[in-house]
């Protein structure tokens, strides 16, 4: 009789967070310099976090992505094969922090072919190569639970949505009841409409463009998923007003929104 493969662990019984504070953040990227790669590792923990990549994202990155001049990088949202021949797909020049241009300028002294991420047989980087760098940078750091490249992005995403959410002073229900209000097509509560029209309209506007910001950047189109990294702010940083501006990996401009270009352009520069 054939033995099954063993299940799948739902990631709740694996892990109590699917997000890491700052600290953990900073834990993961001094652990990533007694890897294998040292800098390229560094380089993808970094990544990942300022600049909230997905996996298909970050291990499809050229140096042709990479302007040192202007200290941005190109990235396509959600990029796969799959996406390159689809009418639109998301473009964005995204600013670099100065933690990342240094990195970055450190492994391309390294760098034998034109992926940003390469293995050691210098081909492109795959996902499943990058979640063991990632778990493995975790092992080291000692971090409580296990880590995977998701976690990073969530977490960056976050971190943007705390900056942005710091000078609103909303709190967490008064966000719930922004989004209930714009999201919900059936009547709300009386008891709701008296709260919503307490909140300040400057408020809610900040409210609103920071949805906006989030979803241009990350590039996704649901807005129940944005509205969930808007709110994850409130985990990362249950106070906002003391959300770390300054913090080393902190993205600049991060409050710059990014525009959309097409698939034809994508075709002609990335194929």
């Amino acid at each position: 009789m054939t033995k099954l493969p063993p299940r799948k662990l739902p990631n709740t019984s694996r892990r109590e967070r699917e997000f890491l504070y700052l600290h953990e953040v900073d834990a993961l990227i001094t652990a990533s310099r007694q890897t294998r790669a040292p800098i390229r590792n560094q380089a993808i923990v970094m990544l990942l976090f300022a600049q909230a990549l997905q996996p298909s994202e970050i291990c499809w990155l050229r140096w042709c992505d990479l302007n040192f001049t202007a200290n941005t990088l190109l990235v396509v949202r959600n990029r796969s094969k799959s996406l390159r021949i689809q009418p639109q797909v998301v473009v964005n020049q995204q600013p670099l922090c100065l933690a990342e241009i240094e990195i970055l300028q450190e492994l391309v002294q390294l760098s034998k072919t034109d992926w940003i991420l390469e293995s050691e047989r210098q081909q492109r980087l795959g996902s499943r190569s990058l979640h063991h760098i990632v778990y493995q940078a975790g092992v080291v750091a000692g971090l409580p639970i296990p880590v995977h490249p998701y976690m990073l992005r969530r977490s960056g995403l976050y971190y943007r949505a705390a900056l942005l959410l710091q000078g609103a002073n909303l709190s967490l229900h008064e966000c719930c009841l922004l989004w209930n209000y714009y999201a919900t097509s059936s009547a709300i509560p009386a008891s709701f409409q008296i709260e919503y029209q307490a909140i300040d309209r400057k408020r809610e506007e900040a409210f609103l463009l920071a949805f906006d910001q989030i979803k241009a950047f990350s590039g996704i189109s649901a807005d129940e998923n944005i509205i969930d990294y808007l709110l994850g702010a409130y985990l990362l940083s249950p106070r906002l007003e003391e959300s770390s501006d300054n913090y080393w990996l902190a993205p600049s401009h991060w409050h710059l929104r990014t525009l959309p270009k097409t698939s034809k352009f994508v075709r002609s520069t990335y194929s």
